[in-house]
């Protein structure tokens, strides 16, 4: 029971890290930020094609494109937008 409350405990963490880092400066955001979010909020890699990534959750398609790692601050907006935390 103790070490289930404690992955939650780091889970929660990195997630607030992560919308924290992603808030105060998008543009140093990397991809890999933006993989990580996604994933703990249920988005899973659904396909790639070309530098465009395409991560579904249920209903939801989000189309992220990269490039040289990087991902502009309009996408990231949009992510924290449909995640809830704008």
């Amino acid at each position: 029971m103790l070490k289930l409350i404690v992955e939650w405990h780091s889970l929660v963490s990195k997630r607030d890290k992560l919308l924290e880092l992603l808030k105060n400066s998008p543009n140093n955001a990397r991809f890999n930020d933006i993989c990580q979010l996604l994933e703990l909020e249920g988005f899973s890699l659904d396909r790639i094609t070309g530098s465009h990534h395409i991560f579904k959750r249920n209903d939801i398609i989000l189309v992220i494109p990269v490039h040289n790692k990087k991902v502009k601050s309009v996408y990231i907006r949009r992510v924290l937008e449909i995640i809830g935390d704008n």
